[in-house]
């Protein structure tokens, strides 16, 4: 009986002492970040006393997994939003908004039409046209900068990341060494896997779990690997050989590489790429649309007047040349590609990624994909072998607004693919053509004059010019009209006339007249001559007016009033005016950050009330802890004295024996 009260008593005073450790354990890491309460649990002996089991954490696996969820939810929202802030702060900036500049450089240009002849007044015109330049450049750099920021923060979180994942797979293989020596879990090594499991979660969205060694493997939300047991993996950054402007991201394996789904990555790396990839891009590709819409819209206008010179109005802007991308073993093929915008044809471009294919012998094909590398619409076809090139080599795909040349078409195979981007990097490369305010084509290329003895107060004026190309137009290289064009309009009743050219042959003739305005597009010959023209009320039979390239005056601004009202017309993609594209743009911006900053603060409350849940569990009370220390102690010398009753039964029994 007292050999077995002994037993008792030593097994009460080992668990209890046990028990003592763990409390003093748990108390000594009351702040210790990651650390998991522990508890050391027994079970009562068939022969009597209190058998010892182990000693371990405290955990629920699945609110851990819903704390890191939640926390790579937040960091993902966080870094959106932060960067989000930033564009949002510089964009909403008075002295950056492009508005402010169209105002003042179509202001210019108002005040230049008030007196064509002011040298003056024409440079203020141009110096403007060159700050809006240099305000597209500007917003451009500040997305560039910003891509460039998150590049770099891009590049030191997957260096922590590696690291991570290298320290997790070292703790696998401790783990598994001091396990393997005893019964006892190794608490304190699987706390800091927890922890850093818990530190990965933010730069990306895991699923940590257990294999049938107990070891902790990590997969991203997708499924692709980070840890196996104990081997860790490398996340790298690789270029994107058809989209520069892409992040690619590929697992490494040691010997071959993996490419990673970028998509719902999660995390702070999440957030970058996908500011990256969707608004960065998003916004260079929207000014480059703006750029594109100016530039062509006033280059085509100015295309239509006379200059200070007298001479046909140049291109006032110039665009950089349009990137062409494809896979690394085509690129001897793109020096004999290029494209670009068709003259007066920006509204057709989008902010879309075109991709050129070959579909069989004979034709092409164009597909456009949108940001999410979705496609767009129906793929154009067209036919070189049907089709005739400019003098440069060009091809008109009408449907798209663009100019393709190929030196050779043969050289493309049918599985080459060509991707290109117009509205990519063009705010970067517009220019400032014109060397001076001369070359603002202010005058209308032709005047209309009204015959003195005519017997009606009609007054004939100039009311469109659509073209001025000696190819296609009635204007001839020097700036003077065809002989064959029409010169004179008469009138041989109130309710007919006829169209004479420079020799006075009539060349067409209208009946039943009811407007007089555009009379040349009445006569069919609108398109051929390039302008038209309109009297202002009902003629008299017998009444001529004139057409002559020698009727305009000096400070005739018809023309120029045409390139202030391009302010007004839907430049961009034919849907908003260039100041409500950008105020579109801006109101997007400042949408999508107070979207962003919802889902930041919502994140956040839903993240700490897991890592609450997890605290209630795992975290040490100071309060439960003290209670235990009592209540362990009170256990430790109720035990000793049942080994001291044990002891002194036993000498007694001793004592008879003797």
């Amino acid at each position: 009986m007292g050999s077995n009260l002994y037993s008792i008593g030593l097994s009460g005073l080992l668990s209890s002492n046990a028990r003592i450790n763990t409390t003093g354990q748990n108390t000594a890491n009351v702040d210790t970040e990651g650390y998991s309460r522990q508890r050391t649990d027994t079970t009562s002996s068939p022969v009597g006393g209190v058998v010892l089991r182990d000693t371990s954490r405290l955990v629920d696996n699945f609110v851990s997994a819903q704390v890191r969820s939640d926390t790579s939810d937040f960091s993902y929202h966080d870094t959106y939003h932060s960067l989000l802030t930033a564009s949002d702060s510089l964009l909403a900036e008075d002295s950056v908004s492009l508005t402010g500049y169209l105002d003042k450089a179509f202001s210019a240009l108002q005040a230049a039409n008030n007196d064509p002849t002011s040298p003056s007044l024409r440079q203020l015109a141009h110096s403007s046209l060159n700050n809006l330049v240099d305000q597209y450049k500007t917003l451009s750099r500040m997305v560039t900068d910003q891509e460039n920021l998150v590049d770099q923060q891009l590049s030191t979180s997957l260096t922590d990341v590696n690291a991570i994942t290298t320290k997790i797979s070292d703790l696998n293989s401790k783990i598994l060494r001091e396990e393997g020596l005893s019964v006892s879990p190794a608490n304190e090594l699987r706390d800091q896997q927890e922890l850093l499991a818990k530190d990965l979660s933010k730069y990306l969205d895991i699923d940590a779990q257990f294999n049938d060694k107990g070891l902790m493997t990590i997969q991203l939300a997708n499924g692709q690997p980070l840890v196996m047991d104990q081997t860790p993996t490398e996340l790298k950054v690789i270029p994107n050989s058809l989209n520069p402007k892409k992040i690619d991201l590929v697992v490494s394996f040691g010997n071959y590489n993996v490419a990673l789904k970028t998509e719902r990555l999660g995390g702070s790396v999440g957030g970058l790429v996908d500011f990256r990839s969707e608004f960065s891009e998003y916004s260079g590709r929207t000014l480059g649309q703006h750029a594109i819409s100016i530039s062509d819209a006033m280059n085509t206008q100015n295309a239509k007047g006379l200059d200070a010179n007298g001479n046909f109005g140049k291109d006032l802007f110039a665009l950089g040349a349009i990137s062409i991308y494809s896979s690394p073993d085509n690129t001897n093929k793109l020096s004999d590609i290029s494209v670009r915008v068709s003259a007066g044809e920006a509204s057709k471009i989008t902010t879309n990624t075109y991709e050129l294919t070959r579909t069989d012998d004979d034709r092409f094909a164009i597909t456009k994909y949108d940001l999410n590398g979705k496609s767009v619409g129906q793929s154009t076809i067209f036919d070189p072998s049907i089709m005739t090139p400019d003098s440069n080599g060009y091809y008109k795909v009408a449907d798209l607004g663009l100019d393709i040349r190929v030196g050779d078409f043969n050289t493309i195979d049918h599985d080459d693919v060509f991707r290109f981007t117009p509205t990519a990097g063009a705010a970067a490369g517009l220019s400032l053509q014109a060397k001076n305010g001369d070359a603002l084509a202010l005058s209308a290329p032709v005047g209309v004059s009204t015959n003195s003895d005519n017997l009606s107060d009609a007054r004939i004026s100039l009311s469109l010019v659509t073209n001025t190309r000696p190819d296609s137009s009635a204007f001839a290289s020097d700036g003077s009209l065809y002989p064959s064009a029409p010169h004179k309009i008469y009138f041989t009743s109130p309710s007919s006339y006829v169209v004479r050219d420079a020799s006075g042959v009539d060349i067409a003739a209208v009946d039943n007249v009811l407007q007089y305005t555009n009379l040349l597009e009445q006569a069919g010959l609108a398109g051929e001559a390039g302008f038209d023209v309109s009297v202002s009320s009902m003629p008299q039979q017998g009444d001529e007016f004139s057409i002559s390239t020698d009727e305009m005056g000096p400070s005739d601004n018809f023309n120029g009033l045409a390139l202030i009202d391009l302010q007004n017309q839907s430049l961009v993609e034919g849907k908003a005016s260039l100041t409500k594209a950008f105020a579109g743009f801006i109101s997007y911006v400042g949408t999508k950050t107070a979207e962003a900053a919802g889902h930041a603060e919502s994140s956040e409350v839903i993240m700490n009330d897991s890592v609450n849940r997890r605290d209630r569990l795992s975290a040490v009370s100071l309060d439960e802890e003290a209670v235990n220390l009592m209540k362990y102690q009170q256990s430790y010398s109720a035990s000793a004295q049942v080994v001291t009753a044990a002891r002194t039964t036993f000498e007694t029994l001793l004592g008879i024996m003797r």
